[in-house]
């Protein structure tokens, strides 16, 4: 069974940190918002897991940031992360990883892609510590874009699949530092998301189950279903009945 998610424009935009505990899930929420623990909006990061239940964040005027406790932890299981964190509320997902590529990182990432049929965003945190091993074990012959090219193209074999090659964004960044690698990057092409997304009225169709056939989000002339949602709230909208609806029930 599938659900139809309808997301007026303008309405609030909601963005979900995921992944596994201690990645850096926290520090890039502090990062990308440029607050040091000295401020009161500062997402507790520490040795062990600090983020117990989804928190939320603002961003910017109508975006909020969620940082999402991480999953396969004792506290957490892969069988109710879901509904624990509450999936189906958030409208786009960064999915951080540290380390090696793991099973837990390939089911969040497919939970994207193949449930919601969304642009994977997928970041790969600890480069600096990764860079600083490599040249303790290689100090004759460590090159470090060699080893960048190494860590990028291990992510994109283990991403890649026939529905990805064209909705995956890879990024390598330092959650402790701004200034590095791929961070200017991911921010810009987040906000150029968000804005994209945010202006303009979206139907989802959500995937409850797994083993379904993968459907687009997006709307097109050969998905029945969202096109039959799409003609309704088209002509609702005509009476001022989706503002009404989204007023009454959503807010």
């Amino acid at each position: 069974m599938s659900v139809i998610k309808y997301r007026p424009p303008n309405a609030p935009f909601h963005i979900a940190i995921l992944g596994r505990s201690g990645v850096g899930k926290s520090s890039l929420c502090n990062l990308i918002r440029n607050l040091t623990s000295e401020h009161t909006n500062f997402a507790p990061v520490g040795v062990i897991e600090t983020t117990g239940i989804p928190t939320c964040y603002k961003l910017i005027d109508n975006v909020f940031m969620w940082d999402v406790p991480g999953v396969a932890t004792p506290s957490v299981s892969k069988e109710d992360y879901c509904k624990l964190i509450d999936i189906n509320r958030y409208d786009m997902f960064l999915i951080l990883s540290r380390g090696r590529f793991t099973e837990i990182d390939r089911w969040l990432s497919d939970i994207v892609r193949d449930r919601f049929n969304k642009t994977l965003f997928f970041i790969r945190t600890g480069i600096d510590e990764e860079l600083r091993n490599h040249r303790r074990d290689y100090p004759t012959n460590f090159n470090s874009i060699e080893v960048l090219d190494i860590i990028r193209n291990n992510c994109l074999k283990n991403l890649e699949t026939s529905l990805s090659k064209t909705n995956l964004s890879l990024y390598l960044i330092n959650t402790k530092d701004k200034t590095k690698f791929d961070f200017s990057k991911l921010i810009n092409d987040i906000m150029v998301h968000v804005n994209h997304e945010r202006d303009n009225l979206m139907l989802t169709l959500i995937k409850e189950d797994p083993t379904e056939q993968i459907i687009q989000s997006s709307i097109s002339s050969t998905n029945t279903t969202l096109q039959t949602a799409k003609t309704i709230v088209t002509t609702w909208a005509r009476f001022g009945l989706v503002s009404y609806l989204y007023d009454r029930y959503y807010k």
